[in-house]
């Protein structure tokens, strides 16, 4: 057996019964089908880090403000509620342009 077809390699998804990597299909096109991938993702992307974004910061900002004015947990808690109320009207507003742009 050689190292391209020893039975590990022949167990693999990707490979074909001789070891050899499967041609791509038609719908797997080039580097030029990976960008428009990426750019019809994008704003889906952008949606979805806007609500991660508002948690974190939101978060951060209860954080310190615990820190400073001595109220552990309540700030944090706050924060972490505003920034996920704030991220979800983010997101939804985001999601609803979308549509819209079709």
């Amino acid at each position: 057996m050689t190292a391209r077809t020893g039975p590990c390699y022949q167990a693999l998804p990707f490979c074909g019964a001789g070891g050899d990597l499967l041609p791509k299909r038609p719908s797997e096109g080039g580097e030029e089908d990976a960008a428009a991938s990426y750019r019809r993702a994008a704003p889906y992307l952008d949606a979805s880090w806007q609500l991660i974004g508002s948690v974190a910061l939101w978060t951060v900002v209860g954080w310190f403000a615990d820190r400073k004015l001595h109220t552990t947990p309540w700030l944090l808690v706050s924060g972490a509620v505003v920034g996920t109320g704030l991220g979800f009207y983010l997101f939804f507003k985001a999601l609803l342009a979308i549509g819209r742009k079709k």
